[in-house]
């Protein structure tokens, strides 16, 4: 009978905090009843909660007193957009109204605008080499003189006989003259003079054939010494003195003109009549940089030059046509070989308002932004992209002013409330669900 005795006072006593809890549900409508009565249950007695469970129970709570209990009054999480929570977090910019230039990134070399292989003109002997290697020269300047003894008593000869072939020429016009007087005076026949004229017309030419002759001398002198065709930077010398030389041997050095120098690229032949446009015009639409200075994040000046080559076909490989824009190079800034990032401006798109690319979201119904009202929240307006140009794009849809969520926004839905993190002059928060605004509504949810 003592067993039955404490049955009894469990389930008097569970009964009474039942009674208890639905009462006091009735008047706030706020903790389940099931979560009351585990919270009876787990302040009773061990023998009372084991008693009771055996026991049947009518308007009881359900077994098992080692389900977790519910908060009597927890505030809700802030869970973005999806759960209704706090404003997200994001970052936001402001829609421009400016002109986008539209170009195209390309890759290209520099080359020099003349490049000159200097080599022997004849077959002779280095007696001397006048330069340096890598020095800067003017055009005539000396360079290499060869050994020139031979051409110079060519020369010599030449110009002996020339002076032998006048002599004679000077004494056949004498004999003319004197025949032409003898036959004044009817002392000799007309078949005599016209003897004495053909000689000295014969001797008249073989003075102009020593004349040549001392020319071609002097030229074949001239080519002992070897001069710079035109001003530039020298490579590198391939031979010192001694060394024999020939018209069919290697160059004995090369000459680049530096200044200017010519910018090579490759352009897509779709845009070929913006090429023949820009040649035409000769406005500087091309920007070289330094292919390093891109790659180490540097932000050197950018070189302007204009269009000065189109070829006359395109390469049916490659569907693209060469084109050539010749740039200053005073300070040598630039150097043959080199490969440089190319940027051909096109054109200049106008009445577009413009944001960051990462601002655009791409989706299977078109292209879209979030706008931002005054309240902090944001809305999606499908866009038209008008065009889009060194991380920028215009866009047509939205006013210049509007303010766009430009980081976070994938965390953003239509009419969720947002934050700014600051970049526009707001406090940055602390993410989605946290920061004043979330606090707030936490405090709010808690005193409900």
């Amino acid at each position: 009978m003592k067993p039955i005795s404490r049955v009894t006072v469990a389930t008097l006593t569970l009964s009474a905090a039942v009674v208890a809890t639905l009462s006091a549900c009735s008047g706030r409508n706020e903790t389940p009843p099931n979560a009351a009565a585990n919270a009876a249950a787990s302040t009773s007695p061990p023998s009372a909660a084991a008693s009771s469970s055996a026991a049947p129970s009518t308007g009881s709570a359900p077994s098992g007193s080692s389900a977790p209990a519910a908060p009597a009054a927890s505030a809700p999480q802030a869970r973005g957009p999806a759960g209704g929570g706090g404003p997200v977090s994001v970052t936001l910019v402001k829609a421009e109204k400016r002109s986008l230039a539209v170009g195209l990134d390309l890759t290209g070399t520099v080359t020099a605008r003349r490049t000159v292989d200097v080599r022997a003109q004849v077959g002779a002997t280095i007696r001397e080499v006048m330069v340096r290697e890598g020095d800067t020269v003017r055009q005539g300047q000396v360079l290499f003189r060869l050994d020139d003894r031979n051409e110079r008593a060519q020369l010599e000869r030449a110009q002996a006989q020339l002076l032998r072939d006048e002599a004679a020429l000077a004494d056949a016009r004498r004999q003319l003259k004197r025949s032409e007087d003898l036959l004044g005076q009817n002392f000799i026949s007309q078949g005599a003079v016209d003897v004495q004229r053909t000689a000295v017309q014969t001797q008249d030419a073989s003075v102009v054939a020593s004349r040549a002759a001392v020319n071609a001398a002097q030229v074949a002198l001239s080519f002992m010494t070897v001069h710079a065709p035109q001003e530039g930077r020298l490579g590198a010398i391939t031979v010192q003195p001694g060394a024999y030389v020939s018209p069919a041997g290697a160059a004995l050095v090369t000459i680049s003109q530096l200044h200017p120098v010519l910018v090579s690229f490759s352009l897509p032949q779709r845009h070929l009549p913006d090429a023949l446009a820009a040649l035409k015009s000769r406005a500087a639409v091309v920007e070289v940089r330094p292919a390093e200075d891109l790659a180490g994040g540097g932000k050197a000046a950018a070189s302007t030059a204009p269009v000065v080559f189109v070829d006359n076909a395109v390469d049916a490989a490659s569907g693209t046509v060469r084109v050539r824009a010749e740039i200053d190079n005073r300070e040598a800034r630039w150097w043959p070989g080199a490969y440089v990032k190319v940027r051909m401006n096109l054109n200049s798109v106008e009445g577009g308002a413009v944001v960051p690319v990462a601002a655009v979201v791409q989706g299977a119904r078109g292209r879209t932004v979030f706008v931002v009202d005054d309240e902090g929240v944001a809305q999606s307006k499908p866009v038209e992209l008008l065009a889009m140009s060194d991380g920028f794009a215009s866009l047509k849809g939205i006013a210049p002013g509007d303010r766009v969520v430009l980081e976070g926004r994938q965390n953003v839905r239509n009419g969720s409330k947002v934050v700014d993190r600051g970049r526009e002059g707001g406090k940055p928060s602390g993410g989605a669900g946290t920061g004043p605004a979330a606090s707030g509504a936490n405090k709010e949810a808690a005193a409900r």
